[in-house]
């Protein structure tokens, strides 16, 4: 059994009444909430992971989901949690963030 579905509570945004906003799941949001206490290494966003994460190979998304390392041998920082996904899942987790619309990019008027 995976512990993916909550992974999608972060990065995707919600409207005012706490509702996910149709269309923009996995977009990336800032996070709105903090430790009570001080947590070193803690994020103020979550990224965009629809698409795969910006910049990320499909193999570099397994392997993060693997163990929690990314790109560059940097932990992902809490309240991500150290993803320990066995090979199957984290290939299953890293094609669907593939087939998702990535975010797409704001047109300046």
């Amino acid at each position: 059994m995976t512990r993916a579905a909550p992974c999608s509570d972060c990065p995707s945004p919600r409207d005012r009444m706490g509702r996910f906003i149709a269309g923009r799941d996995l977009q990336g949001v800032p996070i709105d909430f903090q430790p009570l206490h001080p947590v070193p290494g803690w994020r103020t966003a979550a990224p965009a992971i629809a698409g795969l994460p910006v910049g990320w190979s499909f193999e570099q998304t397994v392997h993060f989901l693997e163990t929690g390392w990314m790109p560059g041998g940097i932990r992902a920082g809490p309240p991500t949690p150290p993803f320990r996904f066995n090979h199957y899942d984290a290939r299953a987790i890293a094609t669907y963030l593939q087939s998702s619309p990535p975010p797409h990019k704001e047109e300046k008027r």
